[in-house]
């Protein structure tokens, strides 16, 4: 667990020579800086300067105001999670987390909060397209402008990934239904007609293979850079949601080749805060929150309630902490008792003192708090994977993993099983569990096989950004939660299940259940958008609810 930071980051790095509009105009292509596209972006230097820029958004989102769970790519990997069955949150300090876990209308057209995603990915894509239309008439390196250009078409591609899953049901279903506005230029009018679902992918795809193309070979200097193993690895992704199997088979295993020696148990036990410092192999992006680029403590480790009893817990000694996120008891028995990523203390464990409790804890990954004020609390599962100490003065500054080898060792698993290789997908599947000391799967059934992938992804990979709403979307799996009772006081909170299919808080054992494809699992596009843009209808609007 990290102390402190040691790490070059982004830091002073990052100038925002281009900016977007505000929070009327969310499509707007031109910059609303003082100074002419032209006088900006005239050279390669003023254009890698924009690119900076650009990754500012991407990992931080500069858009104004969106912050925690929607702060780039890192808040990212809370929200997509937060909206499956594994984690809940507790109201505690309020916030996006809560209206992410919950699914009450907090996404819609009329509460507003349609727009944060909305803004977040077109203020990137605008970004981008500025800097991919100026770099053939800027001077400057030719071989620099194609590097420049394959980060940029990089962002670009991923920002639509966001933007598709976020405002409309998964490929399979949907690949004929009405998708997101594509813009490909600065150029382009600022009245636009939505794209098809299959159109928005095939952006996508052009431009995540165009940008592997151009970072072919390029040795970036920072780990927060984009270079063409981390495009695999978005590729690797995009085509596992379009099942295109054998794309996604070679996409991951190309970055796997590279980055196949898991991280370790005492590595995992560390608390993911300190990947860069440690130079853990399996690590294919990451990034360092800075006294410089830090977001005021919003990050997993400042939201996930694992303190220390006695070191720095219940007075809130530490760095910031929200006290919210916890693990339900169905997450914590896909474990079995061999698997280190599962050790617990038992239900019933008593400890004379927060001391000794602390130091049984450090020896695990899930644990109940028994000296917290509150009763709440002491019932819920605590998870230590994301656990951060802070620097010398307690301050928020982790390293954060945006990739790793196992999630692309995991991938190329479910594509084989898909090929229907099932020999070869369980050798994979095993060399995960292998070195996690977890019992081995033996089937080579399909569907069996299958389900124990997706529980290994589960296991694995919580936190990360590709379980929750990630996975149960594209997989097509219905949620379903188990409400806190006196006999189950693990189970998730009133607010996370009563805004589903089925509660019945009368029933012995109440839950809600959602299914796979309801639009509760989307969001509305932004009302602002409607407002200016005539060249679309509301009858392309997502309902709030059903399928």
């Amino acid at each position: 667990m990290k102390t402190f930071n040691k790490i070059l980051s982004i830091g002073t790095a990052i100038l925002t020579v281009i900016s977007t509009s505000g929070c009327k105009d969310f499509l707007t292509t031109n910059p609303s800086a003082s100074i002419s596209d032209t006088e900006a972006l005239s050279s390669v230097g003023q254009i890698e300067k924009s690119l900076v820029s650009a990754y500012n958004q991407l990992l931080f989102n500069t858009s104004g105001g969106e912050d925690r769970i929607f702060a780039g790519i890192p808040g990212m990997q809370m929200f997509w999670d937060l909206r499956g069955q594994d984690i809940m949150s507790h109201e505690n300090m309020g916030g996006y987390q809560c209206s992410s876990y919950n699914f009450s209308p907090s996404f819609t057209r009329a509460d507003g909060n349609a727009n944060i995603m909305w803004t977040f990915c077109y203020k990137l894509i605008n970004q981008c397209n500025i800097i991919i239309d100026a770099l053939p008439e800027a001077e400057g390196d030719a071989a620099k402008k194609t590097l420049i250009d394959g980060q940029a078409k990089a962002m670009r591609g991923i920002a639509y990934f966001y933007l598709i899953m976020t405002y409309q049901q998964t490929y399979a279903i949907a690949k004929d239904k009405r998708g997101v506005i594509l813009r490909l230029s600065a150029s382009d009018p600022e009245e636009m007609g939505f794209s098809t679902v299959q159109a928005i992918y095939d952006q996508i795809v052009k431009d995540l293979e165009a940008a592997k193309s151009e970072l072919a070979g390029y040795d970036r200097d920072y780990i927060w850079k984009i270079n063409a193993e981390v495009v695999n690895g978005w590729l690797a992704r995009v085509y596992q949601v379009m099942n295109n199997w054998d794309k996604s088979f070679e996409c991951a295993k190309a970055v796997y080749d590279n980055h196949s020696t898991l991280l370790t148990k005492d590595q995992w036990y560390s608390g993911f805060d300190d990947c860069i410092t440690n130079n853990y192999q399996e690590v294919v992006w990451a990034m360092s929150y800075t006294a410089e680029n830090n977001l005021g403590g919003g990050t997993q480790f400042n939201f996930w309630h694992n303190q220390d009893p006695f070191t720095y817990g219940e007075n809130q000694k530490g760095i910031y902490r929200f006290f919210d996120f916890f693990v339900t008891p169905d997450y914590v028995a896909l474990f079995d008792t061999t698997d280190w990523r599962g050790a617990r203390l038992a239900y019933d464990c008593n400890y004379a003192s927060p001391e000794e409790l602390e130091a049984a804890e450090l020896k695990v990954m899930f644990w109940r708090r028994q000296f917290a004020g509150s009763t709440d609390w002491n019932s819920k599962w605590a998870y230590n994977k994301y656990k951060h100490y802070g620097d010398e003065a307690f301050q928020t500054r982790p390293d954060i993993c945006l990739m790793r080898g196992t999630e692309m060792l995991l991938i190329m698993a479910e594509a084989k099983a898909n090929q229907d290789k099932g020999t070869d997908a369980l050798a994979l599947l095993n060399t995960l569990q292998s070195a996690r000391n977890a019992q081995l799967t033996t089937t080579t059934a399909k569907a069996d096989l299958l389900e124990e992938i997706y529980k290994e992804r589960r296991k694995e990979l919580l936190g990360e950004g590709v379980t929750g709403q990630y996975d149960m979307v594209r997989l097509q799996k219905s949620l379903t939660r188990y409400y806190a009772t006196p006999s189950y006081p693990a189970g998730h909170y009133i607010y996370g299940v009563n805004q589903l299919d089925n509660f019945d808080l009368t029933a012995a054992q109440p839950y809600g259940y959602l299914p796979s494809n309801d639009y509760r699992w989307f969001f509305q596009i932004p009302d602002g958008e409607y407002s200016y843009n005539h060249e679309i209808s509301y009858d392309d609007q997502n309902p709030f609810k059903g399928q």
